[in-house]
């Protein structure tokens, strides 16, 4: 169990979050919406600890301020928005740095990289430098490194977290398919996944629970249905909202339901 309670922070002068929660079980995946400026970002990086912040978060029952850097690392990974690198590293070289702790001491340590490569379509992709990869590609890389960092959803009974921050933002929808597939098996192995998202036909397809942001508060928050309403939503998002509402007759829509992936 996550629990975060009472979360504030501030930049500078200015007031972000306002005594926030969020409350995320192992073995589901909470994603976090709301419009830009909401605080969904700082809610995700106060609780990875990315961001000072006045509150509480336990996991399991364990002060996340007090457990070591390297405890940490081994009982969670995290996604950043995008990540910058200053020098020319191949693929599996960014990939090997989610290769830590007992991990690395596992027999097939060395295959682990081309696994989690291929767990996110890029077979084959190790020797190509990071940079020479598009956009959609180098977020792909770096999922790939955060799943190798907490690469088994339960280490002797103890549950491992993936915290994402707009994982899909940078990719065709087949990739992000292919993505919210990933994260909700590793929920469904019994790891904890806790996501930031902008997209609501993602999150109403894959979410078991939703936190619906405004103005660094939380508005709703529960089971997709009980969060995701015309009325929760058009007040979040300033124009009217209508769930589950097709368009005029002849308008074409495409909807993440209709695909499948091979």
């Amino acid at each position: 169990m996550l629990d975060a309670h009472e979360i504030s922070v501030s930049l500078g002068r200015n007031p972000v979050l306002d005594r926030a929660f969020l409350h995320a079980k192992a073995g589901e995946m909470t994603v976090i919406v709301g419009p830009n400026g909401s605080g969904k970002t700082t809610l995700l990086r106060a609780i990875t600890g990315d961001l000072a912040y006045r509150g509480t978060v336990t996991l399991d029952g364990l002060d996340m301020r007090a457990l070591p850097a390297h405890a940490l690392a081994e009982r969670r990974a995290v996604l950043p928005q995008s990540s910058q690198l200053a020098f020319p590293f191949t693929v599996h070289e960014v990939v090997r740095l989610g290769l830590i702790g007992r991990l690395a001491l596992r027999a097939d340590a060395a295959q682990l990289p081309a696994r989690a490569l291929e767990r996110v379509g890029l077979t084959g992709y190790g020797g190509r430098f990071f940079q020479e990869l598009s956009g959609g590609e180098q977020a792909r890389a770096q999922l790939a490194r955060v799943l190798l960092q907490v690469w088994e959803p339960v280490q002797e009974g103890i549950p491992r977290w993936l915290f994402l921050d707009e994982p899909v933002a940078a990719l065709d929808i087949g990739h992000q398919l292919q993505v919210m597939h990933l994260a909700r098996r590793f929920a469904r192995a019994g790891g904890g996944v806790v996501a930031v998202m902008h997209d609501l036909n993602l999150t109403a397809m894959f979410a078991d629970r939703v936190v619906l942001m405004l103005d660094g508060r939380v508005l709703a928050h529960g089971a997709v249905a009980e969060v995701l309403t015309d009325q929760n939503l058009s007040r979040a998002y300033g124009c009217r909202l209508r769930v589950s509402s097709l368009p005029e007759p002849g308008a074409a829509f495409i909807l993440p339901q209709s695909a499948e992936i091979a």
